[in-house]
């Protein structure tokens, strides 16, 4: 990932979770954050569930992720693991469905969810997406491109906890990517769509 990240011309500082906690690192100094793919906390609880849990329970780190989430001149990335914390913290949202319940009930209930993969299995392959317009600054501009991307995933299946949440992420326009079939039409078929995302997308920006 730091790899990736200095080939696209960014500068990049390796920070921790034992750096937030300790209070090592200050989120102010930087303008994005990359939550990185990989086992935390061995998924033994879940998906990210570890981590989210270290997030929340810590309440300096919590509303330190929370007012820099807020800032104007902020950006993320959840990749894999990544992806799946964003959701357990409710980063993924539509600041819409966030209205529906209270502030409290937001971290245990997020609105968007990521789940196994309707296949039942772990899903590694090349695949076709189409890029949105949206939302994302590392998107910008690309909008109509159809390019293909490389999935490796056994819980990329986007769920939401209402029928209301994927139009209001639409209408938001928080939908980056969408799955392609081999006529490259958008699709909810496997396994051009490899884990049966409901709107044929696979990536979601806030």
């Amino acid at each position: 990932m730091v790899s990736a990240l200095l080939q696209a011309g960014f500068r990049v500082d390796d920070v921790t979770m034992t750096d937030l906690v300790a209070g090592g690192a200050r989120l102010e100094a930087f303008r994005g954050v990359v939550f990185p793919g990989g086992f935390s906390y061995a998924d033994v609880l879940g998906s990210a569930v570890g981590w989210a849990a270290a997030i929340r329970g810590g309440e300096g780190l919590r509303a330190a992720l929370e007012a820099w989430r807020n800032r104007a001149t902020s950006f993320s990335l959840g990749v894999c693991n990544g992806c799946q914390l964003m959701a357990l913290l409710g980063w993924l949202d539509p600041s819409e469905a966030k209205d529906e319940v209270t502030a409290a009930e937001v971290p245990a209930a997020p609105s968007v969810r990521l789940a196994r993969n309707t296949s039942g299995r772990f899903e590694s392959r090349w695949s076709r997406v189409l890029v949105e317009e949206s939302k994302s600054v590392l998107l910008k501009g690309m909008g109509g491109a159809k390019m293909g991307v490389w999935v490796a995933h056994g819980e990329g299946q986007f769920t939401y906890r209402s029928k209301g949440v994927l139009p209001q992420l639409e209408k938001s326009g928080c939908v980056a990517l969408r799955y392609l079939d081999d006529r490259d039409s958008v699709t909810e078929e496997y396994p051009m769509n490899p884990n049966g995302s409901q709107g044929c997308y696979c990536s979601c920006i806030m």
